[in-house]
């Protein structure tokens, strides 16, 4: 597709508020992780299962917000985090959902560390998410990922193949 594919992120908080229950042990999170990481393996992606038995995340809010701000920072910016922070959630255990950790995480990705502050202490970040999370729900979104082609008005749900991605693209008029 070269330059004629243009993929958008979009935040949809599955946890926008703090849930003390939240555990990954027995439970579908586990399960699901394991289904990604089976699918991803041929591809040299690595989701090792959560391996602590308490600090699981308990909230989406934070990661989501600190991507909103390395977007802020440029497209390349917002690539370096986002990567870091799936890396640093699904393969090397981290609590993305406490600040001090994705402060981290963000030094780790380059960001201008000042800006990416102001920006998250400012509430930019969490401005873009609600934003997101308002036209996602809108457009009936419940669950992530969606994809949406907006051409075709076709949406892809949950953990498809590539095939079902393949065909969806086909489906665009050019």
């Amino acid at each position: 597709m070269g330059d004629s594919l243009v993929l958008e992120h979009r935040a949809f908080p599955l946890r926008p508020a703090p849930d003390p229950t939240a555990s990954f042990k027995g439970t579908y999170r586990e399960q699901a992780w394991l289904r990604c990481g089976e699918m991803a393996k041929p591809d040299g992606i690595a989701f090792n299962p959560w391996r602590h038995a308490e600090h699981y995340p308990n909230w989406s809010l934070p990661g989501l917000e600190a991507a909103k701000c390395a977007a802020l920072q440029g497209t390349e910016a917002f690539d370096r985090l986002h990567l870091r922070l799936y890396r640093a959630f699904f393969t090397e255990s981290r609590n993305i959902a406490d600040l001090s950790e994705v402060v981290k995480i963000a030094g780790e990705a380059n960001l201008d560390a000042e800006r990416f502050l102001a920006d998250y202490r400012g509430g930019a970040g969490r401005d873009a998410v609600v934003k997101d999370y308002t036209e996602a729900a809108e457009e009936g979104v419940r669950s992530i990922p969606t994809v949406i082609f907006p051409e075709t008005g076709r949406a892809l749900v949950g953990l498809v193949d590539l095939a079902q991605y393949r065909a969806a693209i086909e489906e665009v008029p050019r």
